[in-house]
């Protein structure tokens, strides 16, 4: 009876260490889920734009500079989530468009065309600063806009650059306690490259913050929205999306962020 029982527990840590191995060998693709290619334009969309190939290392990252027909005076970095790519947020830079701001698109390497694979976090930053530094070149001021995943990324460039202001909208308070909520059982500050703590960089931030979320979200919680609000220093705003889900709609999302911009602005 002994030696089956040692045989079971040694049988359930074989288990365990070859599901931290497997964590550990697949974890980009149990995370990002980019699709690659662009099935549409922001011209069939009747929006003017630029196609840019900006270099990241040794990738080349495709952005879109989306501006309104009358010229835009504010310019919006949108930071997409982990899964798509950019010709699925071309809903949401229209309707910013029509609000009279500005918009710049991309994608993270192995995302639509830019080119490469992440392999870790620090890429989707390099990605993400080598487009915020070709906006900058061009035009001021800048707000930064992280949509789910983004987020992280969002306020890593909100940190690390003069922006004017971040929006996060359906962001996780961070990678590591959101994927403990499915994983708990794993050692997951262990086993990831991927850490993105939000809430700890929005204590360095010294610029207006905007944090969107739906009160039914069904991928990341509502209470990480709250958690992010309550961790924000002032100037902060808070809007709560009543009814809204993972993925809010697009007139909701540009109002709040054009009022936003006004008030602070």
């Amino acid at each position: 009876m002994k030696k089956m029982l040692i045989g079971m527990t040694c049988l359930a840590l074989l288990g365990y260490l070859s599901l931290c191995a497997a964590v550990w060998h697949w974890q980009t693709r149990l995370l990002l889920f980019p699709r690659v290619g662009l099935t549409r334009s922001p011209k069939e969309l009747g929006l003017s734009f630029e196609e840019w190939q900006v270099p990241s290392g040794s990738s080349q990252i495709v952005a879109w500079k989306i501006a309104p027909a009358g010229g835009a005076s504010q310019w919006v970095l949108h930071c997409h989530g982990n899964g798509g790519n950019i010709d699925g947020r071309l809903e949401l830079a229209k309707e910013l468009c029509q609000r009279g701001i500005g918009v710049v698109l991309f994608d993270y390497r192995g995302y639509g065309r830019s080119t490469g694979a992440i392999t870790r976090e620090g890429e989707l930053f390099d990605d993400a600063q080598a487009v915020y530094d070709r906006l900058a070149e061009l035009h001021q001021p800048i707000w930064i806009y992280g949509e789910s995943l983004g987020g992280g990324v969002a306020s890593y460039l909100a940190e690390k650059n003069a922006c004017k202001g971040l929006v996060l909208q359906s962001t996780f308070t961070s990678f590591l306690e959101r994927a403990g909520e499915n994983y708990g059982f794993l050692p997951l500050s262990v086993l990831s490259r991927f850490q993105m703590n939000t809430r700890a960089r929005l204590a360095n931030l010294k610029v207006p913050v905007l944090v969107i979320h739906g009160n039914r979200d069904e991928v990341i919680g509502f209470r990480h929205g709250q958690a992010l609000f309550a961790a924000a220093k002032e100037p902060k705003s808070w809007v709560e999306v009543n009814g809204g889900f993972h993925d809010l709609p697009e007139d909701v999302l540009a109002d709040a962020v054009a009022a936003w911009m006004a008030k602070v602005d």
